[in-house]
């Protein structure tokens, strides 16, 4: 698909996001006063002293850090799903091919059955996460055969030995306490998001985002193929794993403040490459902010339809899978063979 102006494109969908983003903030079956809640504002820049009312308290504490932690969430995954899928040359990688979510996952479980604190939880979900992955790099340099193809068969070997895990955990624990908080942890929730959460996303995300869309330009040069980027002067392997190492530093963190999200990572770079193009330089930024509008909606749709919350992976994998068919059959154009 030819694009003639591509920074349109990124400039009204970043309106889309931060209209997105604003009307985020007062949906929920707790109405918030917009009024009230710019009052308040308003009275803090001016050092009024007022004295802060329950909408502001809502909106500060709970709605605010939610809404910040899912657009974060929905960029990391979205732009790493997107740069696996260059780097792997595979329109169907994400997230999950070398193993990361399963480690994650395996973490947060055995977690939350020795009772760790919540600090202890987000910490073992990121160390498992990079485990799962050092093993999938293990076994591919030990394997006789070389090249992509044997790091992605390595990583589904692991994310099955992880998932598998996750499940004699879950046969393990205690089936009244411990086991519901496993199986809806790991369904995918932003419930728990608070401003440590967010904080946690700042400090291991957003530097990663920076150097993925920094790098972006390698992107395009990778998806043409290794002779390609050879001719160019491109040390393949070490930036295809350097690559890897920042996705997988920045998908961990994911599962631990927010469950394993499915589709998301997978789904959004396609509709990115059709809206805007193969070009990396405007498809790897245009792929986040739809992934952030994308997981806002879809977290608006969870914490609303019922009177209690649905697990996100529920929504997304209910409205990402059928619109991932849809692509499919109607054979719309991503990139992958322009």
């Amino acid at each position: 698909m030819n694009v003639k102006n591509p920074r349109k494109i990124l400039w009204l969908l970043g309106f889309l996001l931060l209209l997105t983003f604003i009307m985020s903030l007062f949906v929920g079956r707790y109405s918030i006063s917009f009024t009230e809640v710019a009052n308040t504002i308003k009275n803090i820049i001016l050092n009024n002293g007022t004295t802060e009312s329950n909408d502001w308290l809502v909106f500060y504490h709970i709605r605010l850090p939610r809404i910040l932690l899912v657009t974060i969430v929905g960029a990391v995954l979205s732009i790493t799903g997107a740069t696996y899928q260059s780097v792997f040359r595979n329109p169907l990688a994400s997230a999950t091919i070398l193993g990361v979510s399963a480690g994650s996952a395996f973490g947060v479980a055995l977690a939350i059955l020795i009772s760790f604190s919540m600090f202890g939880t987000y910490l073992l979900s990121f160390i498992f996460g990079l485990i799962a992955v050092s093993f999938t790099f293990f076994i591919s340099l030990w394997s006789k055969v070389k090249g992509i193809t044997i790091l992605v068969l390595a990583g589904m070997a692991v994310s099955s030995f992880f998932n598998a895990s996750v499940s004699l955990i879950q046969y393990l624990a205690d089936p009244y306490e411990k086991l519901p908080n496993i199986v809806f942890w790991l369904m995918g929730s932003f419930n728990r998001a608070g401003w440590r959460e967010v904080y946690i996303a700042v400090i291991t995300m957003i530097p990663g985002l920076v150097i993925l869309i920094i790098l972006r330009w390698y992107l395009n040069v990778m998806s043409m193929g290794e002779e390609e980027a050879i001719s160019m002067g491109i040390n393949v392997n070490r930036m295809r794993i350097f690559l890897i190492i920042v996705s997988t530093i920045m998908v961990a963190p994911t599962v631990a403040v927010a469950g394993q999200i499915s589709w998301i990572g997978l789904v959004t770079p396609h509709i990115a490459r059709y809206l805007i193009g193969a070009n990396h330089r405007y498809m790897l930024p245009a792929a986040g902010i739809l992934g952030s509008i994308l997981l806002l909606i879809m977290d608006n749709i969870a914490r609303t339809i019922t009177t209690s919350e649905v697990p996100i992976s529920i929504v997304t994998a209910f409205i990402g899978a059928p619109f991932f068919v849809y692509l499919l059959v109607k054979k719309r154009e991503s990139g992958w063979d322009q």
